[in-house]
């Protein structure tokens, strides 16, 4: 009786582990799913949108989508993730500041659930500037090279 109960509690443990492995997802960001949006990246408007619009490829469960100004200073868009699956998407904005460009940063889930993600700038008024000229330019980092110090006498 207690070899009974020893294996069966044994069991347990793997229907457990196997019950949560299938609720596990894995980020990949090798989606195929492509974005029009509205306004489009980099571009110049002559004044600020009312709101945005995105188009996605296939339907997606879009489940993070955040602007911020050229401070990374979040502006309140009021997005609020809705489960439905859908192509297009829109979003009315709040009246905003004119700033150097606005950042949009998008992620949905496509039908194979697999994440997507993206961003695209916009800015506008009068002077403005396509966001691509004013961001600045990355810094090329070099390889690191690490010894391995299996390879070098320790003298011991």
């Amino acid at each position: 009786m207690t070899l009974a109960f020893a294996l069966a509690f044994a069991l347990s443990f793997i229907g457990i582990q196997y019950a949560q492995a299938q609720h596990v997802m894995t980020i990949n960001n090798n989606s195929d799913v492509e974005l029009e949006s509205s306004p489009e990246d980099d571009e110049v408007l002559e004044s600020a949108p009312k709101e945005l619009m995105m188009r996605f490829s296939t339907y997606v469960r879009l489940v993070k989508l955040t602007m911020t100004d050229p401070e990374e200073q979040f502006v309140n868009i009021g997005f609020i993730y809705n489960p439905d699956v859908s192509r297009v998407f829109f979003l009315d904005l709040p009246e905003l500041e004119q700033k150097d460009y606005y950042t949009v940063e998008w992620a949905a889930i496509d039908p194979e659930n697999l994440v997507a993600r993206g961003t695209f700038r916009f800015s506008f008024g009068p002077g403005a500037a396509p966001a691509s000229t004013l961001l600045p330019e990355e810094e090329e980092l070099l390889p690191v090279i690490v010894p391995d110090y299996r390879l070098i006498d320790q003298g011991f």
